[in-house]
């Protein structure tokens, strides 16, 4: 038998290794493109109605998280509001939302992350159109926190969502109701001090006109007379009684 030669060996070597390689092509072709992330910030610090939260803006921060090509999400929600400032709401499906959002891809289920500290709603609603009060009832996600367990300065909370549908960009979108005017988020900050209230957004949307700062009312009392200033009167008064007697009297 004739004995191999090297370059039989290399052609039958290579032979070897051609179909692998069309295989590794073929199922790098096959792979997904690569996914693109999805960060979306939003800044609530335009009052829209009613007064303006005590601290800096923005008061309420919004992030969402994810990636091109999936279904699923995180959003974190941040109140960084100044002293007895909270949110609360949503008692009911018709009662006023605490804070709300408007998305174009529909949610299958939102789940808290029982992350520590996450202070999460006590209602979160996503099947239907809700109460954002001068801003209309047409937003399709709101939160909103009982009387025990208010979104104060310095909470957070933390929920996984899942969509529909994949995503493409991000979900949170500029409300197209015309009650809206184009706004991405609307929330309800109440206890602003002086017991006020105001309806603050997020967004390039139109006809914000807030009353601005909170200020407390003071009843003016209408001062009673001087002690003298009485005492002057009731002389006045017993002296024309004195009078018309006495000139009663004359006449008889």
């Amino acid at each position: 038998m004739r004995p191999v030669s090297q370059r039989q060996q290399g052609a039958s070597h290579v032979k070897k290794i051609i179909p692998a390689l069309l295989l590794g092509l073929a199922a790098v072709a096959s792979l997904p493109s690569h996914a693109t992330p999805i960060l979306t910030t939003i800044n609530l610090d335009t009052v829209y109605a009613g007064n303006t939260p005590d601290g800096p803006a923005p008061w309420l921060i919004a992030t969402f998280t994810s990636n091109t090509g999936s279904n699923t999400g995180k959003l974190t929600l941040t109140s960084v509001v100044d002293d007895s400032d909270f949110l609360q709401g949503l008692s009911s499906k018709k009662s006023a939302l605490g804070w709300g959002f408007f998305l174009d891809n529909e949610i299958a289920t939102i789940t808290c992350d029982s992350s520590p500290g996450s202070n999460c709603t006590s209602n979160v609603l996503w099947d239907g159109g809700y109460n954002a009060g001068p801003l209309g009832k047409n937003w399709n996600l709101a939160f909103g926190w009982g009387v025990n367990s208010r979104f104060e300065s310095g909470d957070t909370a933390v929920y996984d969502i899942t969509f529909n549908s994949a995503l493409t960009d991000s979900p949170f979108v500029t409300n197209p109701n015309d009650d809206a005017h184009g706004w991405l988020s609307v929330a309800h900050v109440q206890g602003i001090t002086g017991e006020c209230s105001g309806w603050i957004v997020a967004g390039n949307g139109k006809d914000a006109a807030g009353d601005g700062p909170c200020t407390s009312v003071f009843i003016t009392e209408v001062p009673e007379p001087p002690l003298l200033g009485m005492f002057g009167l009731g002389a006045l008064m017993i002296g024309l009684f004195a009078g018309r007697r006495r000139r009663q009297q004359q006449g008889c």
